[in-house]
């Protein structure tokens, strides 16, 4: 069995679903870095793969574009400097 990415840890993932969503989930932060978006809230990422998931979505792809798809300014983390 596939172990849970530790940011899943307190979410509720079906054991069916840990190879689709940390799958997902390792996708998405990568696309992100690939753009240069790197500071989204991994959390929010988290949370929209296992909203999708839950919603019957398996596809790594899907659920990878659905956690980033209409990401807000308010997503991104702030840093002060």
């Amino acid at each position: 069995m596939a172990s849970v990415n530790p940011i899943f840890e307190s979410l509720s993932v079906d054991p069916g679903q840990v190879t689709a969503v940390n799958a997902a989930y390792d996708l998405a932060c990568r696309t992100l870095q690939h753009i240069g978006q790197l500071e989204v809230d991994r959390e929010i990422i988290a949370r929209r793969i296992v909203q999708a998931a839950g919603d019957g979505e398996r596809d790594v792809g899907k659920l990878c574009e659905r956690a980033i798809h209409g990401l807000t300014a308010l997503d991104y983390r702030q840093h002060s400097t």
